[in-house]
């Protein structure tokens, strides 16, 4: 076996729960893409790998979304129905006790699970590859105003940035409508049937377009991946070329690096939940707490514009030796090296800084785990 990173033991772990259910209920499933191509070359992930991906014909995928109950606690099968704060587009296998926020916090969006995921795709019919790429053009037309639809409801109708308003709208987005749509795109998607070609349309780019003849999916094979057994198509040399083109040669060492992105977080011994609440919930019973701000540049003065009237702020934290012991926007400075001494059950820490993600680091360094982060842009509120 590979020697896994942390992550890859959690899809792992994801994997084999939903090859447990899968055998259990009759599924049948191929691996895709990295992961057909990790069984092959490399019994398990490509090292630098960090995502897994598996794909079902259109009626088996349907057997499946439809079937939330198959799971159970920690493990969520998010659907593009029953959770369209995260606007996926298909199937995730979720576990809730990770966190794994792409994008965070300036793509979050609330209520959506974002625990650590396999993608689960839809093989589905198609006549040719004219057709596939048609059909994925008005598909990724229709993610968009689904993604739209899901961002104006979470707004209710209030504090729509200007930026928001004109993506939202733009993009054809409905409020109340959500549900409706997301429901005409599984029947868009799924149009065609006994046709010769495969093809997975809710995919972006060229993964979307590429078709596969339904032959190679006639039957599967198994191969080790890591100490599972998974099921590959028949005819997955075939359907390994189709999917890489250009080639399947392994990159050069520089280019061997993680699909994703700086913006993501990435906490694998932390519920999403737990970490999200951070950025969230900054107002929630603060009105007798003793208030604290780290960081004392335009963003304190932000926040204490719209929050502070009727809250006891009591002093400010930066690193800047220089401003210890002056004042900014009312006020007082002081070391961080205090903080200790000065937090309670009755505090309540904010970070008020670009520099969030740093400080943070720098609280966990010094024990200190219960504090929020204000970020402008997201929508507060106490509850």
């Amino acid at each position: 076996m590979n020697k896994l990173n942390d992550l890859q033991v959690i899809e792992l772990d994801i994997l084999k729960e939903f090859a447990r259910v899968a055998k259990r209920e009759g599924l049948t499933w191929f691996s895709m893409f990295g992961t057909l191509l990790g069984a092959v070359r490399h019994d398990g992930f490509i090292p630098w790998d960090d995502d897994v991906d598996i794909a079902l014909p259109r009626r088996e995928y349907e057997r499946l979304r439809l079937s939330q109950h198959w799971f159970s606690e920690p493990y969520f099968l998010q659907t593009p129905q029953n959770d369209p704060a995260a606007a996926s587009h298909f199937i995730r296998l979720r576990r809730s006790d990770t966190a794994v926020l792409v994008n965070f916090p300036n793509g979050y969006t609330r209520g959506g699970h974002m625990g650590a995921y396999i993608d689960i795709l839809p093989l589905d019919d198609m006549p040719n590859g004219r057709v596939a790429r048609d059909v994925q053009d008005t598909v990724l037309q229709m993610q968009k105003q689904m993604y739209a639809s899901a961002a104006l409801d979470e707004c209710e109708g209030a504090e729509i940035s200007e930026g928001k308003e004109y993506f939202c709208y733009g993009s054809g987005g409905i409020s109340g409508q959500y549900d409706v749509l997301a429901e005409r795109y599984e029947r868009f998607c799924s149009k065609y049937s006994n046709q010769l070609y495969y093809a997975l349309p809710v995919l972006g780019g060229e993964y979307g377009r590429r078709v596969y003849d339904k032959k190679w999916f006639s039957e599967s094979v198994e191969m080790d991946f890591e100490d599972l057994k998974i099921p590959v198509p028949v005819g997955y040399k075939e359907t390994l070329i189709t999917s890489y083109p250009g080639g399947l040669y392994e990159p050069d060492l520089k280019d061997r690096t993680s699909k994703m992105g700086k913006s993501t977080v990435i906490d694998l011994g932390r519920p999403y939940k737990d970490y999200v609440r951070r950025y969230t919930d900054m107002l929630n019973g603060i009105e007798d707490k003793k208030v604290f701000i780290f960081g004392a540049g335009d963003s304190l003065r932000i926040w204490m514009e719209r929050y502070s009237e009727d809250l006891n702020v009591v002093c400010a934290f930066d690193n800047r030796k220089d401003a210890w012991g002056s004042y900014a926007y009312g006020v007082p400075i002081h070391s961080p090296i205090e903080l200790p001494g000065l937090l309670d059950e009755n505090s309540r820490l904010i970070i008020a800084s670009v520099y969030h993600q740093e400080i943070a680091q720098q609280l966990e360094e010094m024990r200190i785990q219960e504090y929020f982060v204000f970020i402008d842009g997201l929508k507060y509120s106490s509850c």
